[in-house]
Parts: C-alpha cells; structure tokens; sequence
C-alpha cells in the first residue's frame, strides 16, 4: 500500500509536467501563426495603401488615357512604390497599357463575380499577364486606372517550419487573394474575437486575423504532425524535471505512508516495552484554590528517547483498533500510580479518558471495578471522561455509563461544543462533569463573536444540574471571569502542566499542611 500510494503520488507531477508541455506547445504555436497572419497582414496593407495612393495620383491628372505623359507617370508611382509591380489602364476589362508602355494588344483580364466594391473597387485575381508568364497578378482597379502587384507579395515571409500557409482572403465574399500552401474554404467561416481566432481544423493548426482599415482576413496554418514535433521537444526539457519532482514526491508519500502504517506496530511494540506512562494535570477549585483532582494524561517516549505526542498516536491507534488496549494501559498505571492516595485523601478524585469504544464495551465496566477496588477509591473519587464522539451510539453507551455510574464512578462530557453532541444528548446519558473546551475558555472577556459560546454552555450546565470543568485556563482573568460565572473547577498552565505523581503528592503534602 506504501508503494501504491508512493507510485501514485510520483505519477502526479510526470503527468502534470505532460499537461503542461502540450498546453504550453499548443500555446506557444497559437501564438506563432498569429504572429505569422499578422506579419501577413501587415504586408497586405502597406501594399493596398501603396495601390490607392497610386490609383489616386493618377486620377488627380487628367492626362489622356495611356498617353507619354500619363505612363512617364505611371513610371514615377512604379519608381516610389515597394509593392506595385506596375501601374496600368483598364478599359471594358480590357488592359490597355501599363507602367512599361502601350500593350499591343490589348489583354482581356478574367471576369470578376459580383459588383466592384462601395468604394468602387474592382479586384481581378490570379491573373496571368502574357508579358509575365508562368505568374499570377492581382489586379486592383478603380475608374479605369489599376495597380498590378505580384500575388506572392503579401505571403512572401520565412517561416519555421517552412510548411507554414499563408494566405490572404476578402471577408465579404470568401474568395482567396494570394495563398501558399494548403488552405481550405472552410476555414474562413470561423468566428472571431476582438479581430482575431485560433483553432484546429483538417490537420491543422490554424490562425486568422482581420484587417481593422481594409476588407481584408489573413490566416496562418501549420501541420499538427509540426505541432507534436514541438510538444515533443517541449517534452523532452521539462520532463527530467517532472520526473525528479514526481521520483521525490513518491519517496516522501512512501515514507509517510510507511510510517503511518508502521505506527500500528510501534504502538504494539510501545506497550511491550512499557514505553507509556502517565502525568496528572491538577484539577483547582475556582473558590477555595485547592487541587481537589487531577486528569490523568497517557505519554509515549520511545524507546529511541524521541517523544510522541498524544495527538500522533491516539488517532492511530482508535483507526487501528489499538486504542482499548491503551486504555487497559491506562488503567493499570493509575493503579499502579495511586497505591493508597485516594484512601489517604478522600475528597480527592482521579479522571481518566474513555474513547467511544471503551464506552462500546463492558470490559470497560469490569477494568473500572479492578482500579477501583486496587486503589481502595470510595464514591465520587474516580471520574471517567468521554468526549461527545464517544456518545453517538445512544444505546450500547448509555448502557454502560449506566453501570459505570452503578459503581459510583462519575461521568464527564469532555470537549463539549466542539464535536457532534448536542443539548439532546445530554438530556439522553446520565452524566455528572461537562467540560468546557479550552478553544471556548479562550475567547473569554476578548469580545470575540464566540466569546458568548462560553457563557451559554455555563448556563446550559446550571440548567441541567451538571457540574463544570474549564479547561485550558491560563490567566487569572479567565479564573475570575469563570469564578464569577459559578464554574466550580478548572485545569490550566495557570494552576501547573501535567507533571507525574510524586510530584503531584508534595503538592497534596504541601495543600495539606498549609
């Protein structure tokens, strides 16, 4: 089980860093073909402002159509323009001259779907030139004069990998301006947000962006076998490190694990070896400040020296089944403890702890009549504690509280308020004790929200008849402040730690004779 729990706690960060690495590849792919359709789009409208400001100039002239004057001017929008291949004269869709001179026949450029644009643009693509064979053009013209740029233009860009698609399309009628690559008609209905959209479609990868000036949508595609390839050397980095977390993780979870699950054999071992033992913590009277009872506390120090608190191994040992042996242990080390003291001090009383399954078992009953009897204890001078868990099973458990108190031991409530109990259950049990909880006893005169919690549980106890027990009551005002309340008893660092029994005799010794 420890090296189940160890294998799984390891697999937690390989798994993790494998998320991380494919999210952080797709991320950083995303982000690369928006780069790539960006970079595509800025091309794309530097070369349409380069087009409408030589469409403009030329129409600012009233140069006869493909005179001397108007192609020297043509040449001069050619010479200053990064992008325009040429300017030329449109006609009936017929090209009549260009940036270069009179064609000798004109060129019947190919139908174009639609009516030209609100601004009244008309846009030929894919055209082949009979001067440029072999190349395509896209021909932008506007009332008779035109740009022709060179289609490739705008996809013109080195990209990594190299099998990167570019391609440029208009949003209002679908139709593709200049591609490279495979690019696929569908992907130009997707939707987008704040101008922009990634996803996956057809084995790819893909990003667009839209013009915010021009009719214009570019779109950048990569192969998802590329977007693996990354995620695999992605991987590769970040795995060592995922592997060394999860390798350390898997070891401490192992050892932990071990060491829970070995505390069950430490605690058998622990009572082999008479390794526990008991210190008493004193029990004050508010009024008289007398010590009139002491709790009995079980402590484990090993037999390596190291001390291991009640809060490690009770829990431990109630999930192993353990805890009614300790109990057992206990009980004899009180008895051992007391010899005649409570026959020597007869208004003084010993408390012990019970667990819910003490309080299951009448062998509870019958170890309580055997310390009784060992340590010559009258009425009143044992108390047996129970916290509110211990009292779910109404009706085993108010059995044997029933012979418990038979005996003429008392019965307390410990930690009430902070468990499962309720006002009900103390109507149920006969009880004689209810303790406050030291959290309560804290909040005392601090005008905390639960400082009234205390206060409620006092009157509760008055009302049914139930003497009190504060806990944890280290400061002379919370003494008062419980004094003034009616609280007879009180346990606290205020009043002494637990300490062991002969030094719990000198203080009877020293009480005594005071």
């Amino acid at each position: 089980m420890a090296t189940l729990a160890g294998l799984l706690a390891g697999a937690i960060p390989i798994g993790v860093t494998l998320h991380m690495a494919q999210r952080q590849s797709l991320q950083a792919e995303q982000q690369h073909m928006l780069d790539y359709a960006h970079a595509v789009l800025q091309r794309s409208e530097r070369a349409t402002k380069q087009v409408y400001a030589g469409i403009a100039k030329l129409q600012a002239h009233s140069d006869a159509p493909c005179s001397a004057a108007q192609m020297a001017r043509m040449g001069e929008i050619d010479l200053v323009s990064a992008d325009i291949q040429a300017m030329a004269h449109i006609a009936n869709g017929r090209l009549l001259c260009t940036s270069y001179g009179k064609l000798e026949q004109a060129y019947t450029l190919p139908p174009v779907p639609g009516a030209p644009s609100k601004d009244g643009i008309t846009l030929y693509t894919q055209v082949q030139l009979p001067f440029a064979p072999g190349m395509t053009f896209i021909v932008v013209e506007r009332g008779g004069y035109a740009a022709i740029v060179h289609e490739a233009i705008t996809v013109d860009i080195p990209t990594t990998p190299a099998d990167v698609s570019l391609a440029t399309y208009s949003p209002r009628n679908g139709n593709f301006r200049s591609t490279r690559g495979t690019v696929q008609r569908a992907w130009i209905d997707r939707p987008r947000t704040g101008g922009q959209a990634t996803f996956m479609a057809d084995g790819y990868l893909v990003a667009t962006v839209e013009s915010r000036n021009f009719s214009t949508v570019t779109l950048a595609a990569l192969p998802l076998a590329q977007l693996q390839a990354h995620t695999t050397a992605v991987i590769r980095e970040l795995l060592p490190l995922g592997i060394l977390a999860g390798l350390a993780l898997a070891f401490l979870v192992f050892l932990v694990a071990r060491q829970q699950m070995a505390l069950p054999a430490m605690i058998r071992t622990g009572l082999r070896r008479n390794e526990f033992y008991l210190l008493y913590q004193p029990l004050i009277d508010l009024h008289t400040g007398a010590c009139v009872g002491a709790e009995a506390l079980l402590r484990w120090r090993r037999g390596d020296g190291l001390a291991m608190g009640p809060d490690k191994f009770i829990p431990v040992a109630e999930e192993s089944g353990l805890i009614q042996a300790l109990t057992q242990r206990v009980l004899l080390l009180c008895a051992q403890d007391l010899g005649d003291l409570l026959v020597r001090y007869p208004g003084f009383h010993i408390g012990v702890n019970l667990s819910s399954l003490d309080l299951k078992s009448a062998c509870t009953v019958e170890r309580l009549r055997a310390l009784q009897h060992s340590s010559g204890a009258g009425p009143q001078q044992l108390v047996v504690e129970a916290t509110e868990r211990g009292l779910m099973d109404t009706v085993r458990v108010r059995e044997v509280i029933r012979d418990i108190r038979a005996l003429g031991i008392e019965v307390a409530v410990d930690d009430f308020g902070t468990g499962y109990s309720s006002l009900s259950y103390l109507g149920t049990f006969e009880l004689d004790y209810l303790k406050i909880d030291k959290s309560f006893v804290d909040t005392l005169g601090t005008g905390a929200a639960t400082s009234h919690v205390a206060m409620h549980i006092i009157d509760m106890a008055k009302d049914l008849n139930l003497k009190m027990i504060a806990e944890g009551v280290e400061t002379e005002d919370q003494a008062r402040l419980l004094r003034e309340r009616g609280v007879q008893l009180a346990q606290g660092w205020l009043f002494g730690k637990p300490m062991p029994m002969p030094q719990l005799v000198q203080r009877l010794v020293l009480q005594q004779r005071a």
